[in-house]
């Protein structure tokens, strides 16, 4: 009797773990976002099951490297019956590349995505962590002057002695020093001002602010 209960035993866990992997397979889950989605679906896919299989449906149970190594920012789920659950997904939206491979979000947070949409145009901020948010504000200022004779920037990096240096994507330099940076922002701005009209902005390769009282331009 013991060998056949043992027999039993054996064949309702293998027939319970094949119900499971089947009703696994017969869950339609369907994903939508606000936005462009960027996420990858069978990770998040995944992720889903994995809870479910735990009969806790608690995203809070995922783990702080599901949320900085991939877009997503959080979920929303509604189960439809039998077997459909609609998941939306609220993803981290990128204000700026952090480095190579970083990027800073709409939270504050540093995530570093597996998957990357390249075609989204951010501009890079690199230096310490944190001063993130004083180089991404840096970058925004400096773009309000920039944006009056089309120019963009493509690059912000702070170094370990306060030089700030600005490329953009026409392939100019700017340098600050994060210290004056203040005042040498208005003397972007009186620059960009006296030569607004006069056609040579565009033809700018770099500009010095680090100047006590002036300004070194070199044109092409």
């Amino acid at each position: 009797m013991k060998l056949v209960f043992i027999i039993l035993l054996f064949l309702s866990l293998g027939c319970s773990n094949h119900m499971e992997d089947e009703n696994s397979k017969d869950i339609n889950i369907f994903i939508s976002s606000d936005h462009k989605i960027l996420s990858n679906p069978e990770l998040i896919r995944e992720k889903f099951l994995n809870l479910l299989n735990d009969q806790e449906l608690d995203f809070n149970l995922l783990t702080n490297e599901f949320y900085k190594n991939t877009w997503v920012y959080a979920f929303q789920s509604k189960k439809r019956w039998p077997n459909r659950y609609d998941i939306n997904v609220k993803e981290h939206q990128p204000i700026a590349k952090w480095g190579e491979k970083n990027y800073l979000t709409h939270s504050g947070m540093l995530i570093n995505p597996s998957i990357n949409d390249s075609s989204v145009h951010l501009v890079v901020l690199k230096g310490k962590e944190s001063e993130k948010f004083l180089l991404l504000d840096i970058s925004r200022q400096i773009q309000n002057q920039l944006n009056r004779y089309n120019e963009t920037i493509k690059e912000v990096n702070l170094s370990s002695a306060g030089v700030l240096l600005i490329s953009t994507e026409k392939g100019a330099e700017l340098v600050f020093t994060k210290g004056d940076f203040r005042e040498q922002l208005e003397r972007l701005e009186d620059f960009i001002s006296f030569e607004l009209f006069s056609g040579k902005l565009n033809n700018i390769r770099n500009m010095d602010f680090r100047y006590k009282n002036g300004i070194s331009v070199l044109f092409s």
